[in-house]
């Protein structure tokens, strides 16, 4: 009997589920894939990794199942923003773009991340009885909009090394956590779960 019951209450449950995403109007997304505009170009690998942090960042758990955000196809977002480009006189920032941008798309939120400084070189240090000084450097910056708070955002992180090599020194290391940062900064996570309010 209690088989029984358990079967019937999970049952009741994935209905009840199913029913409310039916209803639900999924929160449509525009996620732009990375942008790089640094000197250095980073590595395929490491483009992958920044971009998975981003992806988990828009992620929703069982979103095939609760419908709540439609992923709009990168092939429809860069086609709207070039279009967007094309017709933005005068504006040249990317931030100037994002909500025309949505506009096209429908989009309820806007992200494009973009890797504004990658860099890692050495120089000798005459001060340190010719030691070699790693230097390297990192920036993100992280522009969206949201239609639900009607709002333009950019928010940036920095990562900086400048001392004898060590792990801590590696370019890419210092890209992911300004990544981490940046997303947190522009609220991403919190932004994509605001189909809960609506």
């Amino acid at each position: 009997m209690r088989k029984i019951t358990l079967l019937f209450v999970l049952f009741f449950c994935i209905l009840s589920v199913q029913v409310f995403a039916a209803e639900r109007i999924p929160l449509r997304v525009a996620q732009f894939p990375l942008l790089v505009q640094s000197r250095m170009n980073p590595a395929q690998n490491v483009q992958d990794n920044l971009e998975k942090r981003i992806d988990r960042s828009l992620h929703v758990p069982l979103n095939s199942t609760l419908n709540a955000v439609f992923y709009i196809p990168e092939k429809e977002c860069l086609a709207a923003f070039e279009e967007a480009e094309q017709e933005a006189v005068g504006k040249r920032k990317l931030k100037e773009l994002m909500r025309p941008v949505a506009e096209k798309l429908q989009a309820d939120l806007v992200v494009l991340p973009v890797l504004t400084g990658y860099e890692q070189y050495e120089t000798m240090s005459w001060y340190r009885w010719g030691r070699h000084i790693t230097h390297s450097y990192a920036a993100v910056e992280i522009m969206g909009y949201d239609k639900a708070k009607d709002e333009v955002f950019s928010k940036g992180a920095t990562r900086q090394f400048h001392d004898e090599y060590s792990t801590q020194a590696d370019v890419s290391l210092l890209a992911y956590e300004a990544m981490d940062e940046a997303l947190q900064r522009a609220k991403i996570h919190e932004r994509i779960w605001t189909w809960r309010e609506r």
